[in-house]
This record gives C-alpha cells, structure tokens and sequence, in this order.
C-alpha cells in the first residue's frame, strides 16, 4: 500500500505547552531535512521526528495540535539521551552522535528505521540515510531491521486510519514496531563489549530494552500530555556509574534505575515467565487503564499499594 497524501490544511503541529518545556528549544530551531538524513546528527534525528509528527496527523486524527500524537514519547525520550550525555561526547557540544554511544543506536532503531518505513510508503519525502562516519561496534545497516521495518509500516497505514476516539490499536502497533527494533539492538548489545561504557549504564539499557515488553502489554500511552504528566523527570539525568548507591539521584528515579536494572539481570526464563503473567493481567481495557498503579504493584511492592496488588491478583486470575 502506499499512501495519497491528503492536502494540508493550516494546523498547529505541537501542543502550545510545549512551549514552557525545554525541548522547545531545539523543536523551535529545527530545519527541514533536505538532500538526505544525517542520523548521526541530533538535529537531524528531531528534524525527522517533527517531520513524522506532520505528517501523520494529516486527518487531525491526532488533535488539531497533535497532542495525541503517540510519536511524542519517542521525542521526548530522544532529547533525555541528548540531555543526560547518552548520545557521546561530542553530542552537547555540536551535535554529533557517536555511532558507538549504546543509546545512539539505540534509537537509531526507532528513528532512522521508522523513517525508512514512512518514506518507503510514501508517507514522507525520500530523504537517503547516511552512513555511520567511520567502523563502529554496531550494525547500522538498515537491512537488519527488516522485521522493524515492515512492523513501522503497519504502524503507519494504522496512523492513517486511526479512529479520533480510541487511539489505543494505534499504540499496540507503535509498541509492536518498537518492540521488533529493539530485538534487534538488545541482541547486538549482548554480544558487544562494553567499551568505555559502564556496566551499570549497559545493564540499565538492557533492562529498558525488556521493559519495553511490558508497555506494549499495557498499550502505554505515548502522546504528548501521558508522557509530559508521567514520563518527564523519571529517568537518570546522567550516566550511571557503577557505585551501588546513587544518593545524588532523586528517590524516583532511583527506585527506578534500580527496577530497570533488575530487569536487565532476570534469568531468561524468570522473564519469559513474568511477561506471560503480565500479559494475562492486562487483557482487559479495565486493567491497561489501571497501568500505572499496576506497575506500581508489580515493581515496587509496598505497604502503600496492597489495594493495586490485590486488584492486580483479580485482573489476573479472570476467566
């Protein structure tokens, strides 16, 4: 299938409280891309998010300001990498993407193979990839994201026909497509060395890569207010080093730092294992609407959310 794009119509592409936010900055700045995509260029990658964002929001299916966009998480996320030194060295300074930096390819996998997707359905310009700028540890051949590929795709053609109601097929196949890609990385980040990398900072990106398995299970929202209202300030500000104790890190994000990194060193069965459970708790709307308070139960026991626990046994044992 490749898409007829609709005539554009005048519309704001973001929401206007993202004004108050320090992402602006750059979204405010971006340019075009032109002749071709650098996706070792910070700039770049935002320039073909925003991209995305347009043009996936032709029938005002998202909001007439995108706010329901479920591109945004992926934003977000990008500019935390940018912010927090994950992306190289160089990447504060001007911009540059270090093509061996865990978190650059990372998201190489959730923005320059989404974008391959869209161009290859028509949805956006063909803008050519450019190739790392010299060896790096990781694959960068979009070829070995094929499965992501055709999974971002789907996503796509389900973007372009989302119901403004109920955006939540839309989600289950963005986590479906994100998922495949971040196979993908988690296999290679298995087999690489560590490098200058700690091995804190590598296993908090393994145990991210799993955690991705229990968002898509839960349909996790991805638009523009759930992740501003939830998935702002949650994460570390900066690389993890490997001191058992982070006392410099808010209480928040410790205790989420410490779940991600117990993730990360599960046993491949216990995993296997825990996911199946989830998946059954979260089959009903009722359940994925409870998400957060789920999560909460199932990562944090405390006497605070004995009620969640319970009701986490309940979705779970349901016929």
């Amino acid at each position: 299938m490749r898409y007829r794009p609709h005539a554009m119509r005048p519309v704001r592409t973001y929401p206007a409280e993202l004004e108050t936010l320090d992402l602006f900055t750059v979204w405010s700045t971006l340019s075009p891309l032109d002749d071709r995509f650098d996706p070792f260029f910070f700039p770049q990658r935002m320039a073909a998010y925003r991209m995305l964002i347009e043009a996936t929001n032709r029938r005002r299916q998202f909001g007439d300001d995108n706010r329901r966009n479920p591109l945004w998480a992926l934003v977000f996320q990008h500019h935390w990498q940018f912010q927090s030194g994950r992306l190289g060295a160089r990447a504060e300074r001007d911009g540059t993407i270090d093509p061996d930096a865990p978190w650059g390819f990372g998201n190489y996998a959730l923005c320059a193979i989404p974008w391959v997707a869209a161009v290859s359905t028509g949805l956006v310009p063909d803008r050519p990839l450019q190739a790392p700028p010299g060896p790096s540890r990781f694959d960068y051949d979009p070829d070995s994201f094929r499965a992501g590929t055709s999974d971002w795709c789907r996503y796509f053609a389900a973007a372009e026909a989302a119901d403004p109601g109920d955006d939540e097929p839309v989600r289950l196949a963005l986590w479906k497509a994100h998922k495949a890609c971040l196979d993908v990385v988690a296999h290679r980040l298995a087999t690489v060395d560590s490098g200058s990398d700690s091995p804190a900072e590598l296993a908090f990106l393994r145990g991210w890569c799993r955690m991705v398995d229990y968002l898509w299970a839960a349909a996790w929202r991805t638009d523009f207010d759930f992740t501003v209202t939830h998935g702002l300030g949650v994460l570390p500000a900066r690389l993890l080093d490997d001191r058992p104790e982070r006392p410099d890190l808010p209480a928040r994000v410790g205790r989420n730092v410490a779940t991600v990194i117990r993730l990360s060193r599960s046993p491949a069965w216990r995993h296997r294992v825990n996911l199946t459970l989830w998946r059954r708790v979260m089959r009903s709307r009722e359940a994925r609407d409870d998400v957060l308070a789920m999560l909460d139960a199932l990562f944090n026991p405390n006497p605070g959310n004995v009620a969640a626990r319970r009701r986490l046994v309940r979705y779970l044992l349901r016929g």
